[in-house]
């Protein structure tokens, strides 16, 4: 649409506004056509010598206003000071919202390390001698991503992840009193060790948008009323190749055991992250933060280190 054909429009609307009709869709359907995402809206009542100025700031798609303000004055130099006043009050609303996006480098490394022992022990009895029970469970486990995405919109990113993980878990029986089927006990060793390891490159790319593959990372600035804000990453990985092994042995009275197996499979890895808060607004011209979080699961005792670092720009 050209700047003719918006001025048409208006001065269209204006006649019927004169003649009392109000269309809320007018806006609507002008920014459409104008391929706009907001409308800055802007009314001027007089009443006597005074004069009320609004505006707003409206998303189209979301239908419904970002950004409002308003100032009751008298006409003349006053009336001046009350736009200045009326513009900063708007702006400043939008303080909290990515209008214009932030676009740049972001990295995220994230190791995780276990290392564990657990041991059952105790005393059995049969054919009429004492004897012992010994079990230990040894688990040791580690995984390195490192994610290099690059935000080139509002939302969407493009990239890298690199994975990789190794996992290794050993079980070592001794029974002094292990009941065979036939009902006979009697002495048994049992060790079991199962590996898994995997390595896997490349983002996912099962988004679509308007028929066309998209990598699958988004990130989130999330603006505060208190002139801070949040990041949220999140994104997946492509599917890479995962090899399980297993061996088991087993001597002693009896169930005597040993086997090699090797499974291939496959994997892939996800994160959703979300850090800050950090000082700075959607008017900001850069945001840029380095820092390195740590993490330790009661539950699985796993120790997880987080290292992140980006510097987002306007264009």
């Amino acid at each position: 649409m050209t700047s003719s054909g918006v001025q048409a429009i208006l001065e269209n609307e204006k006649k019927r506004e004169l003649l009392g009709f109000d269309d809320e869709n007018t806006f609507k359907s002008l920014g459409e056509s104008m391929g706009c995402d907001y409308l800055i809206s802007l009314e001027v009542q007089v009443y006597n010598n005074n004069v009320i100025l609004s505006a707003s700031c409206i998303h189209f798609k979301k239908e419904k206003p970002l950004s409002r303000a308003m100032a009751s004055t008298v006409k003349g130099d006053a009336g001046l000071d009350a736009i200045e006043k009326v513009s900063k009050e708007l702006i400043d609303g939008l303080k909290k919202y990515e209008i214009c996006p932030f676009k740049g480098s972001i990295s995220i490394d994230v190791t995780s390390k276990l290392k564990d022992s657990e041991v059952e022990e105790y005393e059995v009895n049969c054919n009429g001698s004492d004897g012992n029970y010994k079990k230990t469970l040894s688990t040791y486990k580690t995984s390195e991503q490192k994610w290099k995405l690059d935000k080139n919109d509002k939302y969407s990113a493009d990239g890298n992840v690199e994975f990789k993980t190794y996992e290794e878990i050993i079980i070592d029986e001794i029974n002094d009193c292990y009941s065979c089927p036939s009902g006979r006990e009697g002495g048994r060793t049992y060790h079991e060790k199962n590996v898994s390891s995997a390595n896997v490159q490349g983002l996912s790319n099962e988004s679509e948008l308007y028929g066309v593959k998209l990598k699958d990372a988004r990130v989130e600035l999330n603006f505060m009323d208190d002139d801070t804000y949040t990041i949220r990453i999140k994104a997946a990985s492509e599917q890479g190749d995962m090899e399980e092994k297993q061996e088991i042995k087993a001597e002693g009275t009896c169930d005597n055991i040993s086997e090699n197996k090797k499974i291939q499979k496959k994997t892939d890895v996800g994160q959703n992250l979300v850090f800050g808060p950090f000082k700075g607004n959607a008017q900001s011209k850069v945001l840029t933060e380095t820092g390195t979080t740590k993490e330790n699961d009661e539950e699985t005792k796993e120790e997880k280190t987080i290292t992140y670092k980006f510097n987002l720009k306007k264009d």
